[in-house]
This record gives C-alpha cells, sequence and structure tokens, in this order.
C-alpha cells in the first residue's frame, strides 16, 4: 500500500499507543506525512525512531487550548492538512452509582470538548484551502454500554456532534465522518480498570445483553478500520474553486 497516501499529510492525536499508534505506522507506510500527537514525549520519540522522517513528533494536550494550537502550527509547518484523526479518548469500567464526577469531567474534557477542540482548531486552515477530512473515533459502546456510562455518552454526543458540523459545512470541501471501533486489545483502555468485582459484574451484564464485549480486535485491525475510511475519502478531496 505503498505510496497511496503520497503528499498527504494526516495529524492523529493518541498516537503514542494503541490503535493510534498503529494507525501512525500504517499513514506513514502508506507514503503519508503524519503529525503524532499525544501527551507522552518519551512514547512519540520512540514511534518516531521506528518509523523514520515521515513522522513528526508533537507533544499534545487536547485538553488544553494553547496546546492545541502548537499542535496546529506544527501541522502547518509541513505545509499543510489534509486529515486529522481525532483518536484520543480514555474510559473508566465503573458502577455509575459510585463513579466521581472527577472522572465523569476528565472522560469529557478528553472524549468530547478536547475532539471538538481539535476540529475547531482545525477548521480555519481546512476551509481555507476548501477541502479535508476529519475523522472522529467513535465506539460501539456508544449505544449504551452499562458500566461505560459517561464513556458511552462522550462517544454518542461525539457522534452526533460530527454529523452536525459536517453538515454545517455542506459544500465547503470539508468533510466530517466517524468511525465506531469496537473492543482492541493492546490499548490503555484497561490501565483504568482498577476494580475487579466491578469489572466481573460489567462483563457478566455485557453477556447478559448480547454485547460482543469479548470479540477483541487487534489494535492494527481497528486501526486498519480507520485507514480505509482515509482511503476512501481522500479521493473526494479536492480544492475548492
Amino acid at each position: 500500500m505503498s505510496g497511496r497516501l503520497a503528499g498527504r499529510t494526516v495529524v492523529v492525536t493518541g498516537a503514542s499507543s494503541g490503535i493510534g499508534r498503529s494507525l501512525a505506522i500504517q499513514l506513514v507506510e502508506a507514503g503519508a506525512r503524519v503529525v503524532a500527537a499525544a501527551r507522552s514525549s518519551d512514547k512519540l520519540q520512540a514511534l518516531a525512531a521506528e518509523t523514520g522522517p515521515g513522522l513528526i513528533a508533537a507533544v499534545a494536550d487536547v485538553t488544553d487550548d494553547t496546546s492545541v494550537q502548537g499542535l496546529v502550527q506544527t501541522a502547518l509547518q509541513t505545509g499543510g492538512v489534509d486529515v486529522v484523526v481525532n483518536n484520543a479518548g480514555i474510559g473508566y469500567v465503573e458502577a455509575f452509582g459510585r463513579s466521581s464526577v472527577a472522572h465523569w469531567q476528565e472522560t469529557i474534557d478528553i472524549n468530547l470538548v478536547g475532539a471538538l477542540r481539535i476540529v475547531q482548531a482545525f477548521l480555519p486552515c481546512l476551509l481555507q484551502q476548501g477541502a479535508g477530512l476529519v475523522v472522529n473515533v467513535g465506539s460501539t459502546g456508544s449505544s449504551g454500554w452499562p458500566y461505560l456510562t459517561l464513556y458511552a455518552a462522550t462517544k454518542a454526543a461525539l457522534d452526533a456532534a460530527t454529523i452536525a458540523v459536517d453538515r454545517e459545512l455542506s459544500g465547503s470541501g470539508v468533510r466530517l465522518v466517524s468511525v465506531d471501533i469496537g473492543p482492541t486489545r493492546g490499548t490503555d483502555f484497561g490501565s483504568r480498570i482498577t476494580d475487579l468485582e466491578v469489572l466481573a459484574r460489567a462483563t457478566a451484564t455485557w453477556t447478559e445483553l448480547g454485547i460482543p464485549w469479548d470479540q477483541f480486535a487487534t489494535a492494527g485491525e481497528s486501526a486498519r478500520r480507520i485507514f480505509d475510511v482515509i482511503i476512501r475519502h481522500i479521493g473526494k478531496l479536492t480544492v475548492q474553486s
């Protein structure tokens, strides 16, 4: 698949591990110039060393306005931006009745407000050039998985916002699309599971409801789904006259 994205610049948030990391590698292999963003400098530098000059490591926090604007400037220094992938996200597996407001706020700040902050920050340059694609990474959990209440709510809200903004930008040459990803191995999601009893109750409930929580994809497989969406849309991105 080398060369399919030659000359294109793709920004990927949450690129230091899991799906984002696998996606960044796939994009570089396809010839794209990738601006890989995350909060972990060490992990980004390791990724840059692995992928070579096709990847630019950019330390950024989607919850911070100044940091996001810095990411935009880093990306624009490459000459332009074709695609932005909102992949940064977190989730807590916990009983809603005992969940903390701090966890609610963190999840909202990263999964929803952070993603929309990225969209809004990159919109001026995408609209100015009259072409661009934003891919918001959603989740099958947005259908309402119990024990993932805030995660599900933020992903459902992001899906709705994606549709709304895409409609608002009709005719501009800029598109917003969502990709709902299911359970994936090799991500940081499990690092926030601290109560194994709650996890046991959650998985039992998911099984009773027929939720396919145990049908795991690899990080590479989930990343490939996002990659395929980019490929499907990239040929349709033409600068408006």
